[in-house]
Parts: C-alpha cells; sequence; structure tokens
C-alpha cells in the first residue's frame, strides 16, 4: 500500500467516500471532515463530492455541485492535503454518474492529474435527471439501473461503484428480481475489476427511505458468491460520521464473515495488495 506504514489489517480505517456542502445536502467546513477523520484514526480520506458536469443547457441539479464551484473545490482539498500531511493522507477524486455525453470531459480530468479517481454514483441514467434509481420499484426499473450501472463499470473510469444496491431504499423486501439484478451486477463488477461500495450511509438514512435500505445482507451474499471485491464507504454527508467507528468496524467484520476481499483504496495504482480478508 501505498503511503504511510498502516496498522494491521483488521484496525484499518480508510474512507474515499466524502462530500462537501458545495453537493446541497452536506454540512460542515472541508477541514471538519479532516479533523473528524483525524480523531477517529483514520490513516486515509478521499474527498468525493457530486461531480460538476459542464451542462450545454443551462441546466442546474439539486444534488451536485456546480461548475463554477469546481476550481474552489479542488483548491480546497489540495491545501487541507498539505496542511495535514504528517496527520493523515488526503485524496482528490469525485463520485460522478455515467453519462455518455460527459464521459470525455470525466476522463480529461482523470488523464491530466487533475482527479486521482473516480467513484461511479448511478443515481440517474439521464442529465437532466428525470428518474432517480433509489426510487426503482418495478422489475422493469430494477432491469434499467442494472444496465445502466454496468454500462458505467465497462467505461473502465470508475474504481468503485457506490451503494450498489441503491434500488433497495424502495424495495421492500430482497425478492427475486432484486437478486438477478444484483447477480448481474456483480458479475459484471467482477469483471471489469471494480469495487463494489459496503456504503454505510443507508444505516442512517431510515426515516425517508420507503424500502429495506441498505446494506443488504441478500447482495453481499450474492457478491461474495460471485468472487466480487468491496471497499468500506462512510459516504460522509456530514464529519459526525467518521465518529462511529464501531459501524466502520463491524463492517469489516462482516464482509470478512462473507469471505469478500476488502480493499483500502481507490487509487489507480491500488491491487492486491491493498486487500485484506
Amino acid at each position: 500500500m501505498s503511503g504511510k506504514t498502516f496498522k494491521e489489517a483488521s484496525t484499518i480505517r480508510t474512507n474515499f467516500h466524502s462530500h462537501t456542502t458545495r453537493c446541497q445536502h452536506a454540512t460542515g467546513a472541508d477541514e471538519d471532515y479532516v479533523l473528524a477523520a483525524i480523531a477517529a484514526g483514520y490513516s486515509h480520506l478521499g474527498f468525493s463530492d457530486h461531480s460538476p458536469f459542464p451542462y450545454e443547457d443551462g441546466f442546474v441539479s439539486g444534488m451536485r455541485m456546480r461548475i463554477d464551484q469546481y476550481q474552489d473545490y479542488l483548491g480546497s482539498v489540495r491545501e487541507l492535503r498539505e496542511r495535514y500531511q504528517d496527520q493523515i493522507s488526503i485524496h482528490l477524486g469525485v463520485e460522478a454518474e455515467y453519462y455518455e455525453r460527459y464521459q470525455g470531459w470525466l476522463a480529461g480530468q482523470l488523464s491530466s492529474g487533475t482527479l486521482e479517481y473516480l467513484i461511479l454514483g448511478s443515481h440517474y441514467d439521464l442529465p437532466e435527471e428525470s428518474f432517480y434509481f433509489g426510487e426503482a420499484n418495478t422489475p422493469a426499473l430494477l432491469r434499467r439501473y442494472a444496465e445502466h450501472t454496468i454500462r458505467g463499470m465497462e467505461s473502465g473510469l470508475y474504481r468503485c461503484l457506490a451503494h450498489p444496491e441503491l434500488f433497495m431504499i424502495s424495495m421492500e423486501r430482497f425478492d427475486e428480481n432484486c437478486a438477478a439484478a444484483s447477480r448481474d451486477i456483480c458479475r459484471a463488477a467482477k469483471e471489469q475489476g471494480v469495487l463494489l461500495e459496503y456504503n454505510l450511509s443507508g444505516l442512517y438514512y431510515q426515516s425517508w427511505r420507503a424500502g429495506a435500505g441498505y446494506p443488504t445482507p441478500g447482495f453481499w451474499q450474492i457478491a461474495a458468491r460471485e468472487g466480487a471485491s468491496a471497499i468500506i464507504g462512510l459516504d460522509a454527508h456530514n464529519p459526525a460520521r467518521y465518529a462511529d467507528t464501531r459501524v466502520y468496524d463491524q463492517a469489516r467484520k462482516d464482509l470478512a464473515a462473507l469471505g469478500i476481499r476488502v480493499a483500502d483504496s481507490l487509487l489507480p495504482c491500488a491491487g492486491d495488495s491493498d486487500l485484506a480478508v
């Protein structure tokens, strides 16, 4: 693993999925996330706010940073990385949709070194964000989510798929249609070398969801059978998420019990040496 000398795998804490207030639904200053991560014993913190896109039609999203905020985001993370380099490794990425129209722009952010990594956040399949996949509650909508998400993984741009069982926000139970979609997603992740995120934010958002929510045991049982690998993500929209180390440490134990390999990094150079059973 690159960077500092870390503790044994069972005690490692890293998180490459943190947001900022620029996405319009997070709280806390950028530095607050860093301080919270240090206090909780995290060795790596990756900022991956919802990516802006250079919309050509004046569209303004209600759940991501604007393109005119992008440079401020980049500058803030770089400054924090420099200031706290002796206490924690800070990394710069974004959580981005798979929109074919803007894949060239995203690819350029990686090839230029502007960003270190991309997380696939498959919330929508259309840039105008007309249908949220968290509302998928029929076989047809589950299939639409799975097919679009797999195309995103096949693009080769993304290191990780955020909350892969997002559809469980609206599905009351993990039925055969959920299992079929999960199987296809897990197989594609394995084939493409994309990590599946064991997303802990679903444990905190229970009041507004209509379905069972995530993490979903049935999904992860399939992931284990298909040989997919995982990474634990806080999906932190609040610095306080870092303080709940009990949940993070339990997630590592749960994945180990399933025999799922867990990566501790989303950096492009990460290989098998970053995987712990």
